[in-house]
């Protein structure tokens, strides 16, 4: 049997776990999509594109984006999550580009030279990339590494920005910016399509660092720039790794925009997203940074919950599956990994774990998805 035949065959639900429920959970409902565990899918893309945690996720990511009051806003914000597409690299078609972009991040102090080199600077491209929907959240080891967790992620965090943004209405009687603060939030990651590419063993791309941060950051940043959302926008996806709570967290989020506006070839000063001086934001600082920068905790949980869980899985595929050492370390164990967690997500695994009988509900939770 096809592996996407064997994956449409059957829809099962989200097993109904008491011991979850006594510990006071709340389980929703959701379709899973079965699969036999000698039909895994080997293409990160189709495991992604087969959970319907995923879809209903990235479904509630381009309505948000759809309800920015901003026309052009809204057009460019949903635009971007349905191609995103590295629009800047344009600019880079030439080893001599990268070359010379290279030396000025090098020549600014926004690179390390001896942990990044220019081959590296830039993930490789050949003119597109994997949809929003299919990319991890993360490589792995961190927040929502499976096919289709950056849909998680992002969903999660919009969740949370937009309940803030509600929160200080309610509490303190006042609205802030509520487009710019979920436009910042929607594309804090969107080049993460582009840096994290599947690789043919299920794994990641290794992504490099930029200006102290994850390439994928500044990256992101660099894209909004050549793409040119507004400055209020753009300080405020930035601050989505650090706020401005304090000097060096200013200094922090200037040398992301910084090697931002070196990538995207823009004149930060002129654009609007640093002071006349060069050396810190437009002030006063506005709190839709602050917001964004909040509504990206969602890390605090979900990475943890990953390195716990990636570990277990592995047991049970070796107990459960018979899957032997070498593949337990290698792709077969990806494809395994890759499939279970974006039918279930590793938030959801992590929270069967911490029961008394934790380690036989996750595997109850596989075995409803991965079918010996």
């Amino acid at each position: 049997m096809a592996a996407g035949t064997a994956i449409g065959a059957a829809l099962f639900s989200m097993p109904d776990l008491s011991a979850a429920k006594e510990s006071g959970s709340h389980l929703s409902k959701q379709d899973l999509t079965p699969v036999s565990f000698g039909q895994l899918p080997k293409d990160a893309e189709v495991c992604a594109k087969a959970s319907k945690l995923v879809s209903r996720n990235y479904s509630y990511i381009l309505e948000q984006a759809r309800q920015l009051k901003d026309g052009w806003l809204r057009d460019t914000v949903t635009t971007m999550i349905q191609h995103p597409t590295p629009m800047f690299m344009q600019q880079y078609t030439s080893a001599s580009a990268i070359s010379m972009l290279y030396s000025k991040l090098s020549a600014a102090g926004l690179i390390d030279t001896g942990k990044i080199d220019v081959q590296h600077l830039l993930p490789p491209f050949t003119g597109k990339v994997q949809p929003f929907m299919t990319a991890p959240g993360s490589g792995y080891g961190s927040h929502h590494p499976y096919p289709g967790g950056l849909a998680t992620h992002v969903s999660a965090n919009v969740h949370i920005t937009e309940s803030i943004v509600n929160t200080y209405e309610e509490v303190f009687c006042y609205s802030v910016n509520s487009d710019i603060a979920l436009a910042g939030q929607l594309l804090h990651d969107i080049m993460k399509p582009f840096v994290f590419q599947w690789q043919p063993d299920g794994s990641s791309l290794k992504e490099y660092t930029i200006a102290g941060q994850g390439a994928h950051h500044v990256l992101s940043i660099a894209e909004s720039m050549y793409r040119s959302l507004p400055a209020e926008e753009i300080v405020a996806q930035a601050c989505a790794h650090g706020a401005p709570s304090d000097a060096k967290g200013e200094a922090d989020v200037v040398s992301w925009i910084k090697a931002a506006a070196i990538v995207a070839q823009k004149d930060p000063i002129a654009y609007g997203v640093l002071n006349k001086m060069g050396d810190g934001l437009p002030a006063p600082h506005r709190q839709e940074g602050y917001i964004v920068h909040l509504g990206d905790h969602d890390w605090v949980l979900s990475s943890p919950a990953a390195q716990k869980t990636s570990p277990l899985l592995k047991k049970i595929a070796v107990q459960q599956y018979g899957m032997s050492d070498s593949d337990s370390n290698g792709a077969a164990f990806n494809y395994f990994k890759n499939y279970a967690e974006a039918q279930l997500s590793c938030m959801y695994l992590n929270m069967l774990q911490s029961q008394p009988n934790g380690e036989q509900l996750v595997a109850q939770a596989v075995g409803n998805v991965i079918l010996k």
